[in-house]
């Protein structure tokens, strides 16, 4: 009867120790899987949940990996150059800083004294409709003279050309080193996007209230 309890103890302790065995016998292969370095993915410094575009490898100026849309990613593999969009950047950020000074300014500090103006509306939403055929033309030809003579240095594929360098204020880069004149642009390209937020905020703003507040109480 001893020998049958003693039997039946052993037993009972082998069957609880077989799965500690096991566990004892894989934890070094667990222990190996957890001490295995995973790869890092590189994440965008603007977008922290997104992975950073392999086309922006932060050798522009203000390039921060923000690409939600993956746009330069597609552009490179058409055998395109980022160097054209930053281009389109800097114009269309220069523009936007000057319309969110137009949008404000005859409502601020008065029209142009011209016989054409006095009927125009201050709400700039208006006065686009309302302006004469002929200031219209002069516009266009104007816009199109200023993109003509651009596009000859963008397009000329000249391998010392300067994104955005079109000789306008280019005595503000005079005498500064590297280092300043990259802030420089960072500043401008910093400008140059925040203005882009602000007209497009600026014009739902008008068109949805009337108002720009608190510039403007009521066009």
């Amino acid at each position: 009867s001893g020998d049958q309890t003693q039997h039946n103890c052993n037993k009972m302790l082998s069957l609880v120790g077989s799965p500690l065995s096991l566990a004892g016998a894989s934890a070094p292969g667990v222990a190996m899987r957890a001490g295995t370095p995973a790869m890092a993915v590189e994440r965008s410094a603007s977008i922290p949940f997104l992975k950073k575009p392999p086309a922006l490898d932060g050798s522009m100026v203000g390039d921060v990996g923000f690409d939600p849309l993956g746009i330069s990613t597609t552009i490179i593999e058409l055998g395109g150059d980022l160097r054209y969009v930053r281009e389109a950047e800097l114009m269309h950020g220069r523009q936007a800083m000057l319309a969110t000074v137009g949008f404000v300014f005859p409502k601020l500090f008065g029209k142009l004294p011209a016989e054409w103006a006095k009927d125009i509306s201050l709400n700039p939403l208006e006065a686009q409709y309302q302006i004469p055929p002929v200031a219209l033309g002069q516009i266009a030809i104007s816009i199109a003279i200023a993109e003509g003579l651009r596009s000859r240095i963008v397009f000329s594929n000249d391998p010392d050309y300067v994104v955005g360098d079109h000789g306008f204020g280019a005595g503000m880069l005079k005498g500064k080193s590297e280092a300043q004149v990259k802030d420089m642009k960072m500043k401008e390209l910093a400008h140059c996007r925040l203005a882009m937020v602000a007209i497009t905020g600026m014009f739902f703003q008008t068109a949805i209230t009337g108002s720009l507040y608190p510039l403007v109480d009521k066009f």
